[in-house]
């Protein structure tokens, strides 16, 4: 190949451990497409949606808890990346982007494919630069190393996360010839440990011993052992309590494990009793709206926030301190366990609480009507232990936060930016990523349809299975208070429509189940779950007009008054 920088770029990648690179089909990113794809050490994945293929690379990275590649052609095809990228940024994913340019001088000259890519995804990318087609001397070569291995440092080290690698290439761009390659060398990043000298430690143990009520809120997260038996240590201690949601990944019967149903038994007089002294906040994005607005409102003297990223983000708006390191170390370095346990029974309290509404969580599930709450309460009961589940956006996620979760099962869902717009692309990565785990997706209508292109290749993983609930509209405006006060609900925002997957199924080779109702689902889950050569998507019809009002009775069942 003619173009030098393509060869180096390449090889540096290489150095740089980058195994898997998702690319969609275009003529200005040829150069790098048959680079990547003619080399067996690079596991190439063709995905012609750039929309969906960037989300397909987000998966891959999320399971794979590694940077994965994405390479597009230029003009409108790398702005279709803006989804995933602006995930990846909010959720800490490293996400290489990589797009082909056309020559510098044909922006805005009327030029086919040719849009301005230069900081076109500024605002969500940790780092950005645009490297050269051709080195002419040993110092153009150490300039396009250094940048690449800067890349890639930024997105794997400290705050990780989208970076964007963008090259204008001139004509030819087919050409395979060989070019002469000096290996170069790769510059590590040493990342230095945190550690607190005894003021500080003094510092914080002042604030935990004159805490008497304290809380530890955990959001999204991978699985982390480690973490998980760090705070059931601490949940051992009566005047700590530890509110975990299903995206944690941190199961145990000392956490309270479904926060909106517990929130919901909080009356306006008992929340002073129910609200910590100190909240320390871990992982990443919380789905719950009633916990935020619970913490906000009530006077919580400090709030300590652990996280690598994002350090000054306010969530609560109480803010005193923040910690940017890893929650185990955190963990590690204040042995809050040794210091003062007082003799508050807050934990207990909250724990308490949660039993009674446990018990009549179950109760309900005896007679409850079929809607979108039982095909839940149904659907988890059936996922296969030691799997992975993802969940899609909107009323999906929300229900699942009503339920315990099972340990053995991973989940997972897109809760950076909270949008519609890649759930099912995002489980097919991962299910790519990891062939050897069962993943199963649990998404609505409005997400299915929206992302149906996520079904759109050929190397479909036979391991994925998608619950594809159909209530023929965007549940989740029928569920939160406002747009059910208009006469625009049904046409501009549950867009009720009267779609349905069999035939999308079929035209993309994907096994196709329906029920609507418990004993259908039932008497398919066997067959539903079986060895499969292609994925399979049950969709389930649930009733329109119902499925809030069930939910909204739910509420006051479960309610402890």
């Amino acid at each position: 190949m003619s173009k030098t920088g393509v060869k180096y770029f390449v090889e540096q990648c290489k150095l740089n451990n980058l195994r898997n690179v998702v690319i969609s089909p275009g003529s200005r990113n040829a150069p790098l497409t048959i680079a990547f794809s003619s080399d067996d050490f690079f596991n190439c994945i063709s995905i012609p949606d750039e929309r969906s293929a960037a989300f397909v690379a987000l998966g891959m990275s999320e399971q794979l808890k590694a940077h994965v590649a994405v390479l597009c052609t230029s003009g409108s095809a790398l702005l279709n990346y803006t989804p995933a990228v602006s995930e990846a940024f909010y959720r800490s994913i490293p996400l290489i982007v990589i797009s082909a340019d056309r020559p510098n001088m044909w922006v805005d000259q009327g030029d086919g494919q040719t849009i301005r890519q230069t900081h076109a995804l500024a605002n969500h990318l940790r780092f950005e630069t645009e490297l050269k087609e051709h080195l002419k001397d040993s110092n153009d070569v150490w300039e396009l190393c250094r940048k690449t291995d800067h890349a890639f440092q930024v997105a794997t080290t400290a705050e990780k996360g989208p970076v964007h690698i963008n090259f204008p290439f001139t004509e030819p761009l087919y050409d395979i010839s060989e070019v002469d390659y000096t290996p170069q060398k790769h510059i590590n990043f040493v990342s230095p440990k945190m550690t607190f000298d005894a003021h500080q430690l003094e510092q914080f143990k002042e604030v935990w011993d004159r805490s008497e009520k304290r809380m530890i809120i955990v959001g999204q997260m991978p699985v982390n052992p480690k973490l998980q038996a760090q705070l059931v240590d601490l949940a051992t201690d009566t005047s700590t309590i530890v509110l975990v949601e299903n995206t944690s990944n941190c199961t145990h019967r000392s956490f309270i494990q479904c926060i909106d149903r517990t929130l919901n038994s909080i009356s306006a007089e008992q929340e002073k009793d129910f609200a910590p002294d100190l909240l320390i906040t871990i992982g990443g994005a919380v789905v719950s709206k009633r916990i935020k607005a619970f913490i906000r409102r009530n006077d919580i003297q400090e709030h300590w926030r652990v996280s690598e990223d994002f350090n000054f983000m306010d969530t609560y708006q109480k803010l005193s301190a923040t910690f940017p390191m890893k929650a185990e170390q955190f963990f590690e370095e204040l042995p809050l366990t040794k210091w003062s346990r007082n003799a508050n029974n807050f934990g207990g309290k909250w724990k308490q609480l949660d039993l009674q509404i446990q018990a009549r969580h179950d109760a309900y599930f005896y007679e409850a009507p079929y809607a979108d709450m039982s095909v839940f309460e149904m659907l988890l009961d059936y996922i296969p232990e030691n799997s992975v589940l993802h969940f899609s956006n909107s009323s999906v996620i929300r229900y699942a936060q009503l339920f315990d979760a099972i340990p053995s099962i991973e989940r997972y869902c897109n809760r950076g930016t909270s949008g519609i717009d890649g759930s099912t692309s995002t489980a097919v990565g991962a299910a790519l990523a990891r062939p050897d785990k069962l993943h199963t997706l649990i998404t609505g209508d409005i997400s299915f349809f929206y992302d149906s292109n996520a079904l759109w290749n050929k190397i479909l993983p036979s391991n994925l299975r998608i619950f594809l609930i159909n209530n023929e509209g965007g549940g989740i405006f029928k569920i939160i208070p406002g747009p059910g006060t208009t006469q625009a609900l049904d046409e501009f925002f549950t867009t009720r429509h009267q779609t349905k997957a069999e035939y999308l199924c079929k035209a993309y080779d994907v096994n196709y189940f329906q029920a609507d109702d418990l004993q259908k689902i039932d008497t398919q889950m066997e067959d539903f779950y079986a060895k499969l050569e292609r994925p399979a998507v049950m969709e389930i019809f649930t009733p329109y007009e119902e499925n809030d009002k069930v939910l909204k009775a739910y509420f006051d069942f479960v309610k402890v008054k």
